[in-house]
């Protein structure tokens, strides 16, 4: 019954984002050429942090709930941290053999640089948290407008992955995108497992918080359905500083290898993150966030729920 549950969650959410992606690959419009989808897609990522922001500043009590969940966040994020970077530089030293390293868009990427385009991402963040407190009784459904502007996102994509000629199966059967998911999977677990004993949580629930793999809409959401409301704002608030971290350092970690900046952004490797790891490593690494972050899309709406529903 605990699978059964997620398959709603499953085909409502992942569904419409993979039929966006599909209709941008099928669809050739004049309109989205290559240049202005470049530039919609790194536009369209600054938008959606700023909405994000908003979401998070206008939550009410905000203070209280970050003293309750913050705590267990940071602890639970440093480990996923430690674990994934750990494997994932292991896995991209002796794995990543298919992918070009030293690409002309990461070569021209200087440390400068990386840390202006860390700053930037951030402070879209931090504004739309400002303005979120500000206007916390403004009349906006934020989660609608961000759905709204990911499957555009994806729909760019697939504009994209078209312009780039690739194949939609050699795609989902990525053997890099399944080594780097399968990684981050396994290192993930490890984390929340780990995590658990330190924070006094049962091993269920320590996995359960972290089988979001980044995808903090669909974490904190669930965790709270499903009778846990601190234990949902632990998951939501790990998932959204993964998704800010690994937006701020993309731009360092793709210098050492792409296991570890696709590795890291989860599940968001397929949409969100998309457009920036494209930027550091090239056309070529679309195919692998996509199968990676597509398996771990798959697996966080199952394991959330069969894991909490673990209680002996």
């Amino acid at each position: 019954m605990a699978i059964l549950s997620t398959l709603g969650p499953l085909l409502s959410t992942l569904g419409p984002l993979l039929i966006a992606l599909l209709i941008g690959y099928w669809l050739d419009l004049k309109l989205f050429n290559a240049k202005r989808v470049s530039k919609w897609l790194e536009q369209l990522v600054y938008l959606i942090l700023a909405l994000i922001g908003f979401s998070l500043g206008s939550l009410d009590n905000l203070v209280e709930k970050l003293m309750i969940a913050g705590y267990q966040a940071i602890i639970m994020m440093l480990l996923v941290s430690v674990f994934s970077l750990a494997g994932l530089y292991l896995s991209g030293r002796y794995f990543n053999n298919e992918i070009e390293q030293n690409t002309e868009q990461q070569a021209q990427a200087s440390l400068k640089q990386a840390l202006l385009d860390a700053l930037k991402t951030i402070s879209w963040v931090l504004a739309g948290v400002i303005m979120g407190v500000i206007g916390k009784n403004w009349a906006l459904d934020i989660e609608e407008y961000v759905t709204g502007l990911l499957y555009f996102l994806l729909f760019l994509i697939g504009c994209q992955l078209r312009q780039g000629n690739y194949r939609l199966r050699k795609i989902f059967l990525n053997k890099q995108g399944v080594i780097i998911a399968l990684t981050t999977i396994i290192t993930t677990l490890l984390a929340g497992w780990f995590g658990s004993m330190i924070l006094g949580l049962a091993w269920y629930q320590g996995l359960a918080v972290v089988s979001g793999f980044g995808w903090y809409s669909l974490s904190g959401i669930l965790i709270t359905g499903l009778g846990d409301p601190v234990l949902g704002t632990t998951a939501f608030l790990m998932d959204l500083g993964r998704e800010i971290i690994a937006l701020m350092f993309i731009p360092i970690l793709a210098r050492i290898n792409s296991h570890l900046s696709v590795g890291y952004c989860g599940a968001t490797a397929m949409d969100f993150t998309l457009p920036i790891l494209g930027k550091f490593h090239g056309a070529q690494i679309i195919p692998v966030c996509i199968a990676s972050g597509f398996i771990m899309s798959i697996l966080a709406p199952i394991l959330i729920p069969l894991f909490l529903n673990i209680n002996y």
